[in-house]
């Protein structure tokens, strides 16, 4: 439960006073005035007012001026669950103080104004902390939507139980995009513009891929894993995929020769997709984790991008199958997967 200390929120006490001032005021010029008297003989039974003896202003005063900003101070420094009861303890003596002073001294004791009064403290006070807890809520998702995948970033805030679930099955398109001899160019060229490079060239691709639907599942070095399907489902995942793949190439193109001109170096990008069945959730514990897909499809796709030759698209069957007659694909070859005899069959995308 949120909880404000009034020593480090000085300024919104400051405004929460002087808001509670005046609504204070009003209610108090308003039963002054006569303008609750029929609503408390009501509440009351007080029968003729007239036999009844009014408090002193000054105490009437104070009285709404005490029900009106206590209960929001109260919330604001202990919480809203224990501010809540012990504002309903304080009515509670204040309604036996009402009672008995009625029936036995013949006192009349306002009720409804002081009872507004604190209604709206508790009011002002809970849609400040719904307001605060919003702007700080977007204010983790603006920072940790800038690390994690912000589509992930909004399930994982409002599930935060998801790192102890278990995995689920889908099937998604994963591709794997990795930037060649980069680690021959971190030996060559100064580490800030290495990093300049790859903000450029991961700039670029990551706009790409968001704006085709895929997610950023991680960034691995000078390698970019995307998923398309989870984890918000998508249809034509795989048409998608390869789309994204085909207009990263062409910028590959303009980013790589501006590079050139600047450094002298070459930089290509190997592109290789599958689609397949996977695993998806988080792994690693409570203290660190990583939301993800996993599966033997996902080791596929790794294997297609390092086989890729820089500038290519490289494929599995499986996307052959699901985008025949929409891209043209020629076979490259067969690949021997780890850990089995079987072959893969390796394709690069033709247009």
């Amino acid at each position: 439960m949120m909880h404000f200390h009034l020593k480090k929120n000085y300024s919104h006490l400051k405004m929460f006073l002087i808001v509670s001032l005046l609504v204070g005021i009003t209610l108090c010029i308003l039963q002054i005035t006569g303008t609750f008297t029929p609503i408390d003989t009501l509440l009351l039974s007080l029968g003729n007012e007239n036999a009844k003896l009014a408090l002193p202003i000054g105490v009437i005063m104070l009285v709404i001026m005490f029900h009106t900003i206590l209960p929001g101070i109260i919330i604001l420094e202990e919480g809203i669950v224990k501010g809540i009861i012990y504002t309903m303890v304080i009515w509670f003596f204040y309604a036996v103080l009402i009672h008995s002073y009625t029936k036995s001294f013949h006192y009349y004791i306002p009720l409804t104004a002081p009872l507004l009064g604190c209604i709206l403290s508790i009011i002002r006070v809970l849609l400040w902390e719904y307001a605060k807890l919003t702007e700080e809520k977007d204010g983790i998702k603006r920072t940790f939507g800038s690390f994690v995948e912000p589509r992930i970033a909004d399930i994982l805030l409002s599930n935060p139980d998801l790192v102890r679930q278990d995995g689920v099955r889908k099937t998604v398109t994963i591709m794997f995009a990795d930037l060649r001899g980069f680690t021959k160019l971190c030996k060559e060229i100064p580490p800030e513009q290495v990093i300049t490079m790859l903000r450029d060239c991961f700039g670029k691709l990551i706009s790409i891929a968001r704006a085709n639907g895929g997610t950023i599942d991680k960034l691995i070095g000078d390698c970019m894993m995307v998923v398309w399907g989870n984890p918000v489902p998508i249809e034509n995942h795989e048409e998608k995929a390869v789309e994204s793949a085909i207009a990263m190439q062409a910028v590959m193109t303009a980013v790589g020769s501006k590079w050139k001109n600047l450094l002298g170096v070459d930089i290509m990008l190997g592109i290789g997709i599958n689609c397949d069945e996977v695993v998806a959730g988080t792994i690693g514990s409570e203290e660190f984790s990583d939301y993800t897909v996993l599966g033997s499809g996902v080791n596929l796709a790794s294997r297609l991008e390092s086989v890729c030759p820089g500038g290519e698209i490289c494929v599995s069957s499986k996307i052959v199958t699901a985008l025949d007659g929409v891209y043209k694909f020629e076979k490259l070859g067969n690949l021997k997967q780890k850990n089995t005899e079987e072959m893969l069959e390796v394709f690069r995308v033709t247009y």
